[in-house]
């Protein structure tokens, strides 16, 4: 084991059990990694990264400055100690003001430790702060003027000696402005200033992306996170596909779409006839058979988000409606049921099903179309039958994922409803790369 691999281990242990003080669901270890990491990116050597990665142990657990000494050796003790407090006894100001004047003259790589942990806690500070809109320094020591003042002071302290075009300090005072300085915003007026209301939701969202990047960066998932979606036609659903797949990509994800199977070409040239003639129970069941296998292609990709236009859930409908039509006996009905729930919950994270009243749906088709002849399917009859399904199975639908989210559209715009679809989505994908990342590292309650 290398000298990092150690440290990570030894901190793991060390911290185990601690979470952080800003967000209690992330455990505490999660900090000393990203700040490691951000010392890796920057090239720094192994025994100045491993001190990172241990740069809290002395000050937060039961482990000693000798202890580091004995387990890593001189080198990576001196460093550990160049980022640690000596007396907690102190005061918050005594404590702060003996930390701004000790890094003055501290050696580059001790520096490097120093400022890759203050990064580390500023961007996260941005981040929260973005995600509730709000500036609130209720779960720190000291409020807003005092973690400006310290911050600042720290950064004046790192440069110090010629550093101030050093890149790790450049990205120091980048966060630092953003974070108590002047966050230059350009969109707000230009492009959204007879529309702030929106803009504001579109802002938060923006920053639980940039969570969602820091924590792939941490852990990656072990399979892409798999979104559903159904409803209910003229309900707004492949667009929101659309700008979820713009809006995850353009962050850097890797993301695909897998578009409805009963409307490919396979299907209508294909599929529909090769299997033309057998009853509507077994019909139902090769379709989900197909899109099983779509399933278990994307499932096992190197994609990071897989949304998928109507898939395992959807066909729950259809078997309904074969099981309520006569087409299939109870017990039939009840397998079947019960495989597509096994199968959607090893396979779906996500299930969104968006929904509209008969009157609201007609009415979208008839205005976005040019056509006035009548429609074959979308008609009040099928329309008000799938609300009534969606009723009818929201235990199913909700025991299927481990997040189900029904939206009523009726008086939604498109964007509304991406909105609250995009929102829902990225909460459920922090918890996953959350857990698994304290499954990954023993966590696991």
């Amino acid at each position: 084991m290398n000298i990092k691999d150690k440290a990570l281990a030894f901190a793991i242990n060390a911290h185990m059990g601690q979470v952080r003080k800003s967000e209690p669901d992330k455990p505490m270890i999660m900090h000393p990694i990203n700040a490691g990491n951000i010392l890796e990116e920057y090239g720094f050597d192994d025994n100045v990264i491993a001190a990172c990665y241990l740069h809290d142990v002395v000050e937060d657990t039961p482990y000693t400055i000798d202890d580091i000494r004995l387990e890593f050796g001189d080198d990576v003790a001196s460093l550990v100690w160049g980022n640690t407090e000596p007396d907690k006894s102190l005061s918050w100001e005594e404590r702060k003001k003996h930390t701004i004047s000790s890094i003055k003259n501290l050696p580059i790589r001790n520096k490097a430790i120093v400022c890759a942990d203050k990064i580390s806690n500023l961007e996260d500070l941005y981040l929260i702060m973005g995600k509730n809109g709000t500036r609130d320094f209720s779960c720190f020591k000291r409020g807003e003027e005092q973690q400006r003042w310290y911050y600042t002071s720290v950064y004046e302290s790192l440069v110090e000696g010629g550093y101030k075009n050093f890149p790790l300090f450049t990205r120091y005072k980048d966060i630092l402005d953003k974070a108590f300085y002047s966050d230059k915003d350009v969109l707000k007026d230009s492009i959204f200033g007879n529309d702030l209301d929106y803009y504001y939701k579109l802002k938060k969202l923006d920053f639980y992306k940039k969570e969602l990047i820091k924590l792939k960066s941490l852990c990656k998932l072990s399979s892409p996170y798999v979104v559903e979606f159904s409803g209910t036609p003229r309900t707004g659903k492949t667009s929101t596909i659309n700008n979820l797949y713009d809006f995850f990509r353009k962050g850097g994800f890797n993301v695909n779409i897998v578009e409805e199977f009963t409307t490919s070409k396979y299907y209508k040239e294909i599929f529909r006839d090769k299997f033309n003639g057998i009853s509507r129970g077994n019909f139902n069941i090769k379709i989900v058979d197909e899109i099983f296998k779509q399933l278990l292609n994307v499932k096992f990709s190197d994609s990071d988000i897989v949304l998928i236009d109507r898939s395992l859930n959807d066909r729950q409908i259809w078997n309904y409606w074969c099981y309520c039509d006569g087409a299939i006996d109870d017990a039939t009905y009840n397998r079947l049921k019960d495989k597509y729930l096994t199968l959607s919950q090893k396979m779906i994270d996500c299930l969104v099903m968006t929904y509209a009243s008969s009157d609201v749906s007609l009415k979208r088709d008839y205005i976005n179309g040019l056509a006035l002849e009548n429609r074959n399917f979308l008609n009040i009859k099928n329309i008000d039958r799938f609300n009534s399904s969606l009723n009818d199975l929201k235990d199913l639908f909700e025991a299927s994922v481990d997040c189900y989210l029904p939206i009523n559209t009726d008086d939604l715009s498109v964007r509304e409803t991406g909105v609250i679809a995009c929102d829902h989505i990225v909460k459920s994908m922090r918890k996953k790369y959350i857990n698994e990342f304290k499954s990954n590292n023993g966590m696991v309650e």
